[in-house]
Parts: C-alpha cells; structure tokens; sequence
C-alpha cells in the first residue's frame, strides 16, 4: 500500500543555555493510506513531541525541530516555514487531543467552535448550509439529538460527546491524517469501545489515515495496522501489529506485555509483571542503550553503545544489541 506520510531522522530539542536537551532523538515511521500506526510507551516517552513535531506544532519558544524530514504524500513539509505549517494543520493534517474538556473552548457553543473550522478550513461550504452541515457531522460520529446539542455548551455534554464533538471538528475539513492523541483517556470501557469503533469507520469510510498515541498496548492492539514503541525518544520497535504482537522483540515491549492485566488469564500467573525504575527524564538519559538500567537482558555492550534501529526483515525494526 502506498505510503501517506514519512518521517525520516526527526530531532526535537529542548535549547537552554547553549545545550541541547533531546526530546525526540532520530525518530523515524511511516503510515500507510488508510491505515492506522499505533504509537505506544510510557508517560514521557516522546509520543505526544513526536506528534505536535509534525507539524511543527511546539508552544515553548524554546524547543523546536532540529533536524529531519517529514513528508506528505511525498512532499515534504517545509517546518521552518510557518505558512506551509497553517495550510497543513487542521486541513490536511488534523489533531484530536487528549483532553477534550481543556480542548474546547468553555465559552462557545458546540456550533460556534466547529464553524470556525469550516470557515477556516472549508470555503465551499455556503453560509447558508453551515448549520445542517455541523448537524450531519455531528450524526456522523454518534452524537444523538444533535439539533439540539450543536446549541449546546461543551460542560453541558458528557465525556464521550465532547470527545466526539472534537472527532467531527478533526473531520470537516477532510484531512489526509489524523492525529489521535490519547483519545480514550478519562472514558469508561464502554465509551472507549466506541470511540475506538468510530475511529475505524472514519478510516474505512473517508479513507483517513490514523495515528493513534496510547500507552495502553490492549487498545493499540486491537485498532492499529502497525506499531511503533517509542522510550525515552527513541523507536526502539517498528513492525506490524499482528507480527509484534505475537512475537515482540525488544525487552521493553515485552515488559510491556507482560505487565497487561489480561496476562493473568491468558497466561495462567498469579500476579502481573512490573519494569523496575521508570524512565528516565530527558537530559538525563544514560550512556549506551537508554532502556539498560532497567533491562533484564543486558549485557556490558549495552551500558557503552548506543544500538542502532535494526532492520529484521521488511516492515520490522528492533534498536537492541540482541539483534
């Protein structure tokens, strides 16, 4: 299948005082057309960098993008160049974020906010036609009664509709790839379900690509094409799902697996599996392989050299001296 977007060797750092702190350190995937990458590790792993780094989409005036390429549907986007980035974001590159309630804006009804994208984003929509339109994409991603909750403020909606209000306004302007950034975080199982459902039919029936950033391995699993593990800045697995799942590779995401909740059943244990220590903070990242204080296969070469991305076979790459 064709590819939509491609990252190559991403940098972002931190700048302070003349150092460079890394943050996301030669980070580099790819996504299929309508297909999903799942990208999962840790709490400060690098996921969510990785993804506003795409875009350029950094608020700190000190970090920024130091080197690499990313490129949509073979043309690459200019990150230095702050016109090529709005065209971009939110038309052909859309963000659902990982907090609706701090997402949306409190002071706006659901129409007021979705109407600004389209007349951002979708100048061949009439004026006139906005309102039913707002109502059709609303229907579309499940929200019921919707002529009368496009009137509606966001704290007068539940979790799963605001999430699903931020799904419609990622979709209106019909991007190529959306960026789906812990989009079941705070929801219940059921509503999870759902989401994760809605998430698939936007893929099957508009043909949009999906990143999804999670650090729960259950839920990349059962809706990703591929999947990317991502530690302290770096990929250290890339491989399609089902090939990871069945047979990971490098020791984090096999501790990964192993600390699932559903293991106890699967695997007939007692009590689920822990990585000791955590990961560790950037600028602060140790010699040699980043994962090694914490790895129960280490060995002397890895506290000394750092591992190169190790390509396997087609389509899956472990960074580990085992290899």
């Amino acid at each position: 299948m064709a590819k939509l977007l491609e990252v190559k060797n991403l940098n972002t750092g931190f700048h302070h005082e003349g150092r460079i702190i890394p943050l996301v350190d030669d980070v580099s995937f790819f996504i299929e057309k309508q297909s999903i990458l799942g990208l999962v590790g840790e709490s400060g792993s690098g996921k969510t960098m990785t993804a506003l780094s795409l875009t350029n989409l950094l608020i700190d005036r000190n970090c920024r993008v130091d080197n690499g390429r990313v490129m949509l549907e073979g043309k690459e986007i200019s990150l230095s160049d702050e016109n090529c980035l709005k065209e971009k974001r939110g038309k052909e590159i859309a963000y659902i974020f990982q907090e609706p309630t701090t997402s949306l804006n409190p002071v706006m009804s659901i129409r007021e906010q979705i109407e600004e994208v389209l007349l951002m984003h979708r100048t061949d929509i009439e004026r006139k036609s906005i309102k039913n339109f707002i109502i059709t994409q609303l229907q579309a991603v499940g929200i019921h009664n919707s002529e009368k909750k496009i009137s509606s403020f966001p704290h007068q909606l539940s979790g799963g509709e605001k999430q699903r209000v931020m799904i419609a306004m990622a979709m209106v302007s019909r991007p190529k790839l959306i960026v789906a950034d812990e989009p079941t975080t705070a929801l219940d199982v059921t509503i999870q379900a759902q989401i994760l459902t809605l998430l698939l039919e936007l893929k099957e029936n508009f043909g949009v690509s999906i990143l999804f950033i999670s650090h729960d391995l259950n839920i990349v699993g059962q809706i990703s094409d591929y999947i990317a593990v991502m530690y302290a800045g770096q990929i250290v697995e890339f491989s399609k799902a089902k090939e990871l799942i069945n047979c990971p590779r490098h020791p984090y995401t096999i501790g990964l697996f192993n600390c699932l909740p559903n293991r106890i059943k699967h695997a007939n244990v007692k009590e689920l599996s822990t990585i000791q220590g955590e990961v560790p903070k950037a600028g602060n990242f140790p010699d040699g392989c980043r994962f090694h204080p914490r790895c129960p296969k280490k060995f002397d070469r890895c506290s000394k050299e750092m591992p190169p991305l190790i390509s396997l076979k087609e389509d899956q790459e472990v960074r580990c001296w085992l290899y």
